[in-house]
């Protein structure tokens, strides 16, 4: 019980620790957007509040290098709002830029200009929010398929029978407990090195390249120090895309002693 309520304790601190990180996100965009238009209009704080110590000839000039400076809450928006936080930043600063367009700016073609960098600027900070929905889409798949993994593996883990699974490469990719009792550990290993003890693929023995074309093979084998085994060989697509071999392992020796007690009894 009380290990039930530590977990719980841990969880909501988890969600409000994430709660707070994503409010302290958020209140950076306000923040850098506030900044950036201060900036962009300093030459005209200048002048209403008269301070000739701050009349800088930079911010007089025309104003193309200052608007680089919205990248930033552009950007960072689509990093966190992803693609419709971008969009919703791209069109408050386009109205940030507007006054000046229309009403300050004396230079030549001011609304063309602001347009084109409005434009280049929100299509960053979509393709910001699109590579972060796929990065993100690509995390969770692999957290599902690694939790898909582990599911499996533990069921064949818990098999009384020897399991194993060997990669085109005849490298053992995955041996469970009850194969290691049988056969020792052998991940990393070549298959016929680790069963057979051989330097190569035994032709007679081996059905991999059959099985990874698709067909289920099922044979009896005896190995050198008498134990008999059946096995039962099939296709399995590995989590990483590549298609293996799986196959089951049950000691039959003691259904060959009992056949053959039986049948000197009958005889």
């Amino acid at each position: 019980m009380m290990s039930k309520q530590r977990n719980i304790r841990a969880s909501s601190n988890r969600r409000e620790d994430e709660t707070s990180k994503s409010n302290f996100r958020l209140f950076i965009l306000p923040l850098l957007l506030v900044f950036c238009t201060l900036f962009y209009y300093f030459g005209e704080l200048v002048d209403w509040v008269a301070w000739e110590v701050l009349r800088l000839k930079f911010f007089y000039g025309i104003h193309d290098i200052h608007r680089l400076l919205f990248l930033a809450p552009i950007v960072y928006a689509g990093y966190i709002g992803r693609v419709k936080g971008a969009v919703i930043v791209t069109l408050v600063t386009l109205m940030v830029f507007l006054p000046r367009a229309f009403l300050i700016s004396p230079y030549p073609d001011p609304l063309l200009r602001m347009v084109f960098f409005t434009i280049v600027a929100g299509t960053i900070g979509v393709l910001t929010g699109i590579i972060r929905n796929r990065s993100e889409r690509q995390t969770r798949l692999e957290t599902l398929l690694e939790s898909e993994r582990d599911k499996c593996f533990g069921i064949l883990e818990r098999m009384a029978d020897g399991v194993i699974i060997t990669g085109p490469d005849y490298k053992v990719r995955f041996v469970n407990p009850s194969m290691i009792r049988d056969f020792g550990e052998g991940v990393g290993s070549h298959c016929y090195k680790y069963l057979h003890n051989l330097d190569s693929p035994c032709k007679q023995v081996c059905k991999l390249p059959n099985v990874i074309d698709g067909v289920t093979a099922r044979w009896e084998y005896t190995f050198s120090d008498g134990r008999t085994y059946e096995v039962m060989a099939s296709p399995y697509i590995d989590f990483d895309g590549v298609v293996c071999q799986l196959a089951t392992f049950r000691n039959i020796a003691y259904r060959k002693r009992a056949k053959l007690e039986s049948s000197n009894l009958t005889n």
